[in-house]
């Protein structure tokens, strides 16, 4: 399995896009949660197990009319191409969440999120994709995003990686 497989699986299973339901306005603190994560974000790291290699992320958000939030990110694993994708968050007060789903070449997926202090939690697990089964979490505060996962391919092979993602 090449490392791009890995991406773009990771990607399906992990990060955020266009949410579903109802629109619903998001409280004020909410809101101004969401704001603190506008502007363009860069990280490193690595994948270690079957996979490993070098990780570059990069991702921006950029607000969308209303409460939501557009993001489109671009990561890169090793020497084997990039993988990008794009989507919108919200909160939906109706629910008392944050509701998102990403797509990506790989397809789409969608993710609920909850708000921990000062941050937002996306997690999901045990996802099944055409290349294995993947386990993710993706925090998003005002300081940093840290996104980490887990896949495990058809194999029983597992690869894995955590990401700092700060601003600037």
């Amino acid at each position: 399995m090449r490392m791009t497989h890995y991406a773009k699986a990771v990607l399906l299973a992990g990060v955020l896009a266009l949410p579903l339901g109802l629109p619903a306005l998001a409280g004020p603190r909410d809101t101004a949660l969401l704001a603190q994560l506008e502007g363009n974000w860069r990280g490193r790291g690595n994948a270690t197990g079957a996979n490993s290699g070098p990780v570059a992320c990069r991702m921006s958000f950029k607000p969308s009319g209303g409460d939501r939030l557009n993001y489109t990110g671009r990561c890169s694993l090793g020497g084997s191409g990039a993988t990008s994708f794009r989507g919108t968050i919200l909160y939906n007060e109706a629910k008392n969440r944050f509701e998102s789903a990403s797509s990506s070449q790989a397809g789409t997926a969608q993710v609920v999120g909850k708000r921990r202090g000062n941050s937002i939690v996306f997690s999901s697990s045990n996802v099944k994709t055409n290349y294995g089964v993947v386990s993710s979490t993706m925090t998003l505060a005002p300081t940093a995003i840290g996104m980490s996962f887990k896949m495990v391919d058809k194999e029983g092979k597992a690869t894995g990686s955590s990401i700092k993602l700060t601003k600037g």
